[in-house]
Protein backbone atom coordinates (compact mmCIF):
# COMPACT_ATOMS: atom_id res chain seq x y z
CA UNK A 1 0.00 0.00 0.00
CA UNK A 2 1.75 3.57 -1.18
CA UNK A 3 0.82 6.61 0.38
CA UNK A 4 -0.54 9.39 -1.39
CA UNK A 5 0.54 12.99 0.19
CA UNK A 6 -0.59 15.78 -2.39
CA UNK A 7 1.67 18.86 -2.00
CA UNK A 8 1.25 22.24 -4.01
CA UNK A 9 4.73 22.83 -6.01
CA UNK A 10 6.24 26.23 -7.44
CA UNK A 11 8.28 24.90 -10.93
CA UNK A 12 10.21 28.11 -12.90
CA UNK A 13 11.16 26.63 -16.95
CA UNK A 14 13.73 28.34 -18.67
CA UNK A 15 13.02 27.97 -22.16
CA UNK A 16 14.94 28.25 -25.24
CA UNK A 17 14.10 31.45 -27.38
CA UNK A 18 14.61 29.38 -30.26
CA UNK A 19 11.73 27.16 -29.63
CA UNK A 20 9.40 30.43 -27.97
CA UNK A 21 9.72 32.15 -31.29
CA UNK A 22 8.14 29.38 -33.33
CA UNK A 23 4.88 30.49 -30.57
CA UNK A 24 4.58 30.89 -27.21
CA UNK A 25 1.21 28.55 -27.10
CA UNK A 26 2.96 25.53 -27.93
CA UNK A 27 5.98 25.79 -26.17
CA UNK A 28 4.01 27.08 -22.73
CA UNK A 29 0.98 23.58 -23.54
CA UNK A 30 4.08 21.03 -24.27
CA UNK A 31 5.68 22.05 -21.09
CA UNK A 32 2.92 22.20 -18.98
CA UNK A 33 1.54 18.87 -20.49
CA UNK A 34 4.88 17.15 -19.07
CA UNK A 35 3.27 17.98 -15.90
CA UNK A 36 -0.46 16.62 -16.41
CA UNK A 37 1.02 13.63 -17.77
CA UNK A 38 2.71 12.86 -14.09
CA UNK A 39 -0.67 13.72 -12.70
CA UNK A 40 -0.24 16.81 -11.58
CA UNK A 41 -2.79 19.53 -11.53
CA UNK A 42 -1.87 22.49 -13.11
CA UNK A 43 -2.76 25.88 -10.86
CA UNK A 44 -1.46 28.33 -12.63
CA UNK A 45 1.71 28.41 -15.63
CA UNK A 46 2.21 31.60 -17.31
CA UNK A 47 5.43 33.72 -18.79
CA UNK A 48 7.01 35.26 -16.11
CA UNK A 49 9.55 37.68 -18.19
CA UNK A 50 12.26 36.93 -21.18
CA UNK A 51 16.23 38.37 -19.91
CA UNK A 52 19.08 38.24 -20.89
CA UNK A 53 21.42 35.08 -19.02
CA UNK A 54 24.05 35.52 -16.78
CA UNK A 55 26.33 33.21 -18.60
CA UNK A 56 25.60 31.23 -22.22
CA UNK A 57 23.45 27.75 -21.71
CA UNK A 58 23.41 25.60 -25.00
CA UNK A 59 24.88 28.30 -26.76
CA UNK A 60 21.96 30.85 -26.07
CA UNK A 61 22.09 34.22 -24.20
CA UNK A 62 18.32 35.00 -23.73
CA UNK A 63 15.71 33.12 -22.39
CA UNK A 64 12.11 32.42 -21.40
CA UNK A 65 10.95 31.88 -18.20
CA UNK A 66 8.00 30.15 -17.88
CA UNK A 67 7.03 29.76 -14.01
CA UNK A 68 4.15 27.06 -13.43
CA UNK A 69 2.26 26.40 -9.61
CA UNK A 70 0.83 22.64 -9.33
CA UNK A 71 -0.33 20.29 -7.00
CA UNK A 72 0.94 16.68 -7.44
CA UNK A 73 1.34 13.33 -5.34
CA UNK A 74 5.26 13.42 -3.80
CA UNK A 75 5.37 10.01 -5.78
CA UNK A 76 5.86 11.95 -9.68
CA UNK A 77 8.35 14.63 -8.86
CA UNK A 78 10.94 12.59 -9.92
CA UNK A 79 9.75 11.64 -13.04
CA UNK A 80 8.36 15.67 -13.89
CA UNK A 81 11.82 16.26 -12.88
CA UNK A 82 13.40 13.58 -15.49
CA UNK A 83 10.94 14.90 -18.36
CA UNK A 84 11.86 18.43 -17.43
CA UNK A 85 15.90 17.72 -17.87
CA UNK A 86 15.11 15.50 -21.09
CA UNK A 87 13.16 17.93 -22.74
CA UNK A 88 15.45 20.19 -25.55
CA UNK A 89 13.58 23.46 -25.76
CA UNK A 90 13.93 23.11 -21.40
CA UNK A 91 17.30 25.23 -20.62
CA UNK A 92 16.70 24.56 -16.86
CA UNK A 93 14.30 24.36 -14.27
CA UNK A 94 13.83 24.62 -10.65
CA UNK A 95 10.70 22.72 -8.69
CA UNK A 96 10.48 23.66 -5.48
CA UNK A 97 7.61 22.85 -2.53
CA UNK A 98 5.15 25.62 -1.92
CA UNK A 99 3.37 26.57 0.82
CA UNK A 100 1.22 28.66 -0.77
CA UNK A 101 0.29 30.08 -4.60
CA UNK A 102 0.73 34.06 -4.54
CA UNK A 103 -2.79 35.80 -6.07
CA UNK A 104 -0.85 37.29 -8.59
CA UNK A 105 -0.13 33.72 -10.21
CA UNK A 106 -4.13 33.58 -11.27
CA UNK A 107 -4.00 36.97 -13.00
CA UNK A 108 -4.52 36.69 -16.83
CA UNK A 109 -1.33 36.23 -18.46
CA UNK A 110 0.08 40.04 -20.31
CA UNK A 111 -0.07 39.64 -24.27
CA UNK A 112 3.39 38.29 -25.39
CA UNK A 113 5.26 39.59 -28.56
CA UNK A 114 7.39 36.51 -29.66
CA UNK A 115 8.77 39.10 -32.31
CA UNK A 116 9.88 41.41 -29.69
CA UNK A 117 12.49 39.05 -28.55
CA UNK A 118 15.98 40.46 -29.31
CA UNK A 119 17.79 38.61 -31.46
CA UNK A 120 21.14 39.00 -29.79
CA UNK A 121 20.85 34.65 -28.78
CA UNK A 122 23.52 33.90 -31.74
CA UNK A 123 25.32 30.75 -30.55
CA UNK A 124 28.75 31.89 -28.92
CA UNK A 125 31.89 30.99 -30.17
CA UNK A 126 33.19 27.92 -28.24
CA UNK A 127 35.84 29.22 -27.10
CA UNK A 128 36.14 32.21 -24.87
CA UNK A 129 37.93 35.53 -26.36
CA UNK A 130 41.37 35.52 -25.43
CA UNK A 131 42.61 39.22 -24.60
CA UNK A 132 45.78 40.45 -26.73
CA UNK A 133 48.65 40.38 -24.14
CA UNK A 134 49.57 43.68 -22.83
CA UNK A 135 52.31 45.14 -24.33
CA UNK A 136 55.75 44.90 -22.77
CA UNK A 137 57.42 48.34 -22.11
CA UNK A 138 61.23 47.75 -20.97
CA UNK A 139 62.04 50.57 -18.48
CA UNK A 140 65.37 51.34 -17.88
CA UNK A 141 66.59 51.41 -14.28
CA UNK A 142 69.07 53.64 -13.30
CA UNK A 143 70.62 52.37 -10.05
CA UNK A 144 72.49 54.81 -8.05
CA UNK A 145 74.35 54.23 -5.52
CA UNK A 146 75.01 55.99 -2.24
CA UNK A 147 78.02 55.58 -0.37
CA UNK A 148 78.97 57.19 3.00
CA UNK A 149 81.93 58.67 3.78
CA UNK A 150 83.38 57.91 7.33
CA UNK A 151 85.22 60.49 9.42
CA UNK A 152 88.79 59.24 10.73
CA UNK A 153 89.06 61.30 14.13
Amino acid sequence: MTLQRTRTYECMCLLDNREVRNGWQPIKDSTLAIFTKHGAKILSGRRWDERRLAYTIKGQQRGTYLLVYFSADTQALAGIRRDLQFRESILRSLLIECVEVPQAAYEPEAEFDVNAIPADDAPASEAPAVAAPAEVVAVDVVATETTSTETNT
